[in-house]
């Protein structure tokens, strides 16, 4: 009788949304990363080896910046139309307070969450895209965890030795040994 295998733990490491209709989320395994992507309907699961990951690719979006300028040219207006009444209990006053405040709470949110990215993840079989990182603070911190976990999974490589890979691949000679390090 062979013993049930055991369940593999799960922690998440990113959450978000793209177009209030898809919600996404990026899981960390034991030796993976597992991307979901759910409508509500379907779910999509990709799973990247950590062995498998040559590198994290971020590619910073205008996103932020232009809904902090949308955001910001309406506040102003708003501010403008509630400093320019010299009634501050005036209905108008009151109207602009309350349609005022939910844009500049999410007008500070997105300035404290930080410049927007598309976050891809490059594997051997080219790019996967991976939605729930959509912030460039988030991406940092990702790799910043991920570096040591594919370190125990890849091996680590001396600089020398990838720069003589490289050399090899583009003249076409084998690679020189590298030194054995000594005790």
């Amino acid at each position: 009788m062979s013993s049930p295998a055991q369940p593999i733990k799960y922690r998440r490491i990113a959450r978000g949304t793209i177009a209030m209709i898809m919600r996404c989320s990026l899981w960390l395994g034991d030796d993976h990363l597992l991307s979901v992507k759910s409508t509500g309907y379907t779910e999509d699961y990709v799973r990247i080896y950590l062995k498998d990951l040559k590198g994290v690719i971020a590619q910073r979006t205008k996103t932020w910046m232009m809904l902090n300028v949308i955001l910001g040219s309406l506040l102003a207006l708003f501010g403008i139309g509630i400093l320019s009444t010299n009634d501050i209990s005036s209905p108008g006053t009151i109207a602009l307070f309350i349609f005022g405040t939910p844009l500049l709470i999410v007008f500070l949110a997105n300035l404290l969450k930080g410049p927007t990215c598309k976050t891809n993840l490059l594997t051997p079989l080219g790019l996967v895209d991976i939605p729930a990182l959509q912030r460039s603070r988030k991406v940092t911190r990702l790799i910043q965890e991920l570096r040591p976990l594919v370190a125990a999974q890849q091996g680590s490589m001396l600089r020398s030795e990838l720069l003589s890979g490289y050399d090899s691949q583009r003249t076409g000679t084998p690679p020189a040994p590298a030194p054995s390090p000594t005790p």
